[in-house]
């Protein structure tokens, strides 16, 4: 969606008089997920004000009330960015670090499990990376060295500047480790 466009008067009247269409629009069609990066409310609830002022921007008062147009295109404009944000979390991979640096299970429901089952020490965790490291090559393993960086407390800049990389690099490695390592049975049977 275009984002630079300006409001004459008459439209940012319509927007200030109709921003309860955007609160209904997510209440009756969008599920909020906290869960799902941009998909709290208070996100959705931005994307659509700004659904909202490409509807005055784009209103012709011969074809309907502008109520019923905006509704249509905050609808349609919240569908097509929930869409967007759903895929992109698709390639994102969870893998938790606790407060005292532990590996947390991730997939595993907190709620059903002991606190002291669902994750282990800061120093079997530096372990259980290293001795997974071996059965690894490329990036997967400069991933793993990456996670095991991390948790001693380095940042992923720093982590790339060690590797002499852009820390979005980084970032792929570890992506790729932590989605490797959740199938990796050995590492999975290291985690209890």
């Amino acid at each position: 969606m275009q984002k630079n466009f300006r409001l004459t008067p008459e439209q940012q009247y319509l927007v200030e008089t109709n921003l309860s269409v955007v609160h209904w629009v997510i209440v009756e069609n969008i599920h909020v997920n906290r869960t799902i990066y941009g998909m709290a409310y208070e996100d959705l609830y931005q994307e659509g004000c700004l659904w909202l002022c490409k509807a005055a921007a784009t209103y012709d008062a011969s074809l309907s009330l502008f109520p019923t147009y905006a509704k249509k295109v905050v609808r349609n404009g919240l569908i097509s960015y929930c869409r967007r944000q759903c895929d992109k979390e698709k390639h994102f991979v969870h893998l938790d670090v606790g407060d005292n640096g532990e590996l947390l299970t991730g997939e595993l429901d907190r709620c059903t499990v002991n606190r002291s089952d669902s994750h282990i020490s800061f120093l079997e965790t530096l372990d259980l990376l290293e001795s997974r490291k071996a059965a690894y090559r490329g990036i997967s393993r400069l991933g793993i060295e990456a996670m095991a960086l991390k948790i001693r407390g380095y940042s992923i800049t720093e982590i790339a500047a060690l590797y002499d990389v852009p820390p979005s690099h980084v970032g792929a490695w570890i992506s790729r480790s932590a989605q490797k390592l959740r199938n990796d049975p050995a590492f999975l049977a290291g985690l209890y």
